[in-house]
């Protein structure tokens, strides 16, 4: 089977985008295809431990569930820095990593690529 990485670049709260990506993401676990996904921007607030929404699905659940199937979550250090997401606030079995070196490998490992902005 193949690797999809997906971008994504909007927050947890935003949109729908993050949902679409734990979902697409759950559908390519399910295919047996390995999945990777790397944010950055406002797409760092999906590996940020304690969500608890009230009228959105908890993507933090989510991601956990994707984690524990063997998916790959990465997000920018620079952009949880700005964000003020600090280590150890990280969803267990995420990464707080980088653009030059995570985002790069992610690209180059995978079949596919999806981008979710706004």
């Amino acid at each position: 089977m193949g690797t999809l990485m997906i971008q994504i670049r909007s927050g947890t709260m935003m949109n729908m985008d993050t949902n679409v990506a734990v979902k697409l993401a759950a559908a390519a676990l399910d295919k047996g295809h390995a999945v990777k996904i790397f944010g950055y921007g406002e797409g760092v607030t999906l590996i940020k431990e304690g969500q608890d929404p009230k009228r959105f699905p908890n993507v933090g659940a989510a991601i956990s569930q994707l984690v524990a199937r063997g998916a790959e979550v990465t997000v920018c250090s620079t952009c949880t820095t700005a964000r003020g997401i600090k280590r150890g606030e990280e969803i267990e079995g995420t990464v707080i990593g980088s653009i030059t070196n995570d985002l790069s490998r992610f690209v180059s490992e995978s079949d596919r690529m999806v981008t979710l902005s706004r």
